[in-house]
């Protein structure tokens, strides 16, 4: 028997680490009950109460909590959205206490107006999770590196060379916390291909990451960031929303006669950052992106065409996903 509209109810969650604050709503928007509520399995089926999960359907925001929340839920039956926090706030306004936040994500949820994100699948989410640690790791041992030659330069010293195991024996000499800065060095190396050692079977085995691939300037890592921050492509309409979505277009502000471009905040941060250090190298490894390099720069310097390379990468990169078909290089 399918369930009848009537019988639905719309739950807000407002998520905090020990607690939640939700918000359950009949389809009319009266609130029905709602109240703080432990995070664990049985607080949320006492609150819920023992009424099938079908007839739930439940709002939580994303954040740093969300994925072990969803999964809880989900685990429990229940049918589960993320709601795009930014988004969300500027259409409640700007009170904000989790009963408020609570309430309206569950009424939002009923109305149809809740603006949701993208959930990846368990498999994105390990593809993710991998990319984004070795992405960590090698920022952690650039830090230390810059943090190395501030003590060099601070005692009046250079730095020797290249880094080298024949540079690193000698700095471990000059100062005792120099020494310290190249031991951590050393041990996030061996970190780092620990956890490359995971990332290359993923290169090599899914097919995505092998197309991607053949794109100038990514090679076995680079796809595998790229893919897992991209995830379903389906999810991308055209080419230019794919291009947003990894902030490398402006946004547009208009009122009447008044029109400018404006910075896009909401973008993938991970995907910007790799395809702009991807953008680099496939200039000098493709005549197309080359030459398309070479005029940008001409006209609005070296920065502004590496980050126009970057789109066309994108835009190439949704056309190879959508159809399934490898990079085609030019000829001339």
């Amino acid at each position: 028997m399918q369930q009848k509209e009537e019988d639905k109810f719309y739950v807000g969650f407002d998520i905090h680490e020990k607690s939640f604050y939700g918000t359950i709503m009949d389809k009319h928007g009266n609130v029905i009950t709602e109240g703080n509520v432990k995070n664990s399995k049985e607080a949320i089926q006492n609150f819920l109460g023992f009424i099938s999960s079908t007839r739930y359907e439940i709002a939580i925001e994303a954040c740093g909590l969300s994925r072990g929340v969803y999964n809880l839920l989900t685990e429990l039956g229940y049918d589960v959205v993320q709601a795009n926090p930014l988004k969300t706030n500027r259409i409640a306004g700007k009170k904000k206490t989790d009963k408020v936040d609570s309430k309206a994500l569950a009424d939002l949820l009923r109305t149809g107006y809740l603006p949701l994100i993208y959930v990846p699948s368990d498999e994105i989410y390990k593809i993710r999770d991998i990319s984004r640690h070795r992405a960590r790791l090698v920022r952690m041992r650039a830090e230390n590196k810059v943090r190395i030659k501030s003590y060099l330069r601070r005692d009046g010293k250079k730095f020797p060379g290249t880094w080298t195991k024949d540079t690193m024996a000698r700095l471990r000499k000059i100062d005792p916390m120099i020494e310290n800065l190249v031991e951590i060095i050393e041990v996030m190396d061996e970190q780092i291909k620990k956890v490359e050692r995971e990332i290359k079977p993923i290169a090599q085995n899914n097919y995505h990451a092998i197309l991607l691939q053949t794109i100038p300037g990514i090679g076995e890592i680079s796809s595998v960031l790229i893919l897992g921050e991209i995830g379903d492509i389906k999810r991308f309409d055209n080419p230019k929303s794919l291009v947003s979505y990894a902030g490398l277009c402006p946004g547009v502000y208009q009122s009447g006669d008044t029109n400018y471009d404006v910075i896009n905040k909401a973008n993938n941060k991970w995907l910007k950052w790799m395809i702009i250090e991807c953008a680099g190298r496939a200039a000098l490894l493709d005549n197309r992106y080359m030459k398309h390099f070479t005029k940008v720069k001409k006209r609005k310097g070296w920065t502004v065409a590496r980050r126009s390379v970057a789109r066309k990468m994108m835009t190439d990169i949704w056309y190879i996903l959508t159809n399934e078909e490898p990079f085609r290089k030019s000829e001339s």
